[in-house]
């Protein structure tokens, strides 16, 4: 074996050996924003460049915005935003191509808007399409080499291959972020599913026992759902459904937990809270109902609301409760002391529609007076529809 040959053999492991290190270590990233992390700092080892970007694709505009940039003079270009087509960057959007520009005054495509945001001048430009299957969602775009040469074809199929690397990476991170999201939240209505209320739960029954926090579980039961659903059909059901779930988001804290426990019910979890001020986010919930049915809702509805408040020391009512449930779950035979538990739960639903449909009267200046009643930080003051 001549000596060329040999040495261009000992440059492919290299090439090689090279791009695997930079897959693992792009490959290992769990999170969208790690993957980015590692890819561009890559890219600033490897390339030296005077500045280099990450551009996201609007799915809806085709704009480009300038979501990571590194380099000189960066804090210019942050967040700008260049239209569909505009630039080299624009144009590699447009046409899923990498492109190399050595002098981009000879190349009728550069567009002058980045220098007057930075002030300094392009001379060279690398960038390559991140690509998810046939459709490209950002740009890596290079500019300017810190020694003043032009980028060179070699460099473009590393970056190429960079990229490669980091869509698919970016790809697996979203689909990761999108599972454990399918994991923790009901799938039409956006809150926290059942598995997640018994997470919740369990974690904020602690804190009561250990610090001797107040707790209160509001228990929130769509009146007459199958009729609904029978009258007006599965669709108007749904939105049913998703309308209750913004009206509970609106009417409390950031702080509770809003929660589908199944079918028409909701549960939530109030931490912190003491009994007076759960019944006062009761009312302006059932205030809220009102107000959405006021607006002409082709299905207008009401519900129950159960409360639920227990000191620290006070867990079993809670548990038993839960208990309970899985045990009607499972189909097993309920302890006698499990029974009385939802017996009493029943009666107090029971209690509950027959004090609201019985205020159903109540006065507007009433209504008013309640409205009026303090409001804890991160409780929406004003009622919206759920269209809005």
């Amino acid at each position: 074996m001549n000596k060329d040959k040999l040495r261009g053999n000992t440059e492919d492991l290299v090439n090689l050996s090279f791009f695997v290190q930079i897959g693992k270590a792009i490959s290992q990233s769990r999170s969208i924003e790690d993957t980015l992390n590692e890819v561009m700092t890559q890219i600033g080892e490897i390339f030296t460049p005077l500045n280099w970007s990450l551009l996201l694709v609007n799915p809806k505009t085709k704009d480009l915005t300038f979501t990571v940039v590194i380099g000189k003079n960066s804090a210019a270009l942050a967040g700008k935003t260049l239209p569909k087509g505009e630039g080299i960057a624009g144009w590699i959007a447009e046409n899923g191509q990498s492109v190399i520009v050595e002098d981009v005054s000879k190349d009728d495509r550069f567009s002058p808007r980045v220098d007057k945001y930075t002030g300094f001048t392009t001379q060279s430009i690398i960038g390559v399409p991140l690509m998810a299957g046939k459709t490209v969602f950002g740009v890596i775009e290079l500019i300017n080499k810190i020694n003043g040469k032009a980028f060179t074809s070699f460099e473009l199929k590393v970056l190429t291959t960079i990229a490669d690397f980091a869509a698919i990476a970016i790809e697996k991170a979203y689909y990761y972020r999108a599972l454990k999201k399918m994991a923790i939240q009901d799938p039409l209505t956006g809150v926290n599913n059942r598995g997640r209320f018994e997470r919740i739960l369990e974690r904020e029954l602690e804190k009561c026992e250990r610090y001797g926090y107040p707790l209160s579980l509001l228990m929130v039961d769509i009146d007459d759902f199958k009729t609904i659903n029978d009258t007006y059909g599965h669709a108007v059901g749904d939105a049913v459904l998703k309308c209750m779930a913004g009206i509970l988001l609106r009417s409390v804290r950031k702080v509770d937990n809003v929660c589908r426990y199944g079918g028409d019910e909701f549960v939530i979890v109030m931490p912190n809270t003491p009994k007076e001020k759960a019944e006062e986010a009761r009312r302006r919930i059932l205030s809220n109902i009102e107000y959405e049915n006021s607006l002409g809702k082709e299905a207008p509805f009401m519900a129950s609301i159960g409360l639920h408040s227990l000191d620290s020391g006070e867990r079993s009512g809670l548990m038993d409760l839960l208990d309970t449930d899985l045990y009607r779950q499972k189909g097993k035979k309920l302890p006698l002391n499990y029974e009385s538990v939802l017996e009493n739960l029943e009666d107090m639903i029971q209690e509950e529609r027959r004090l609201f449909h019985s205020s159903a009267t109540v006065s507007t200046q009433e209504q008013n007076g309640d409205a009026d009643q303090e409001q804890d930080p991160g409780e929406s003051e004003t009622p919206k529809g759920c269209g809005e």
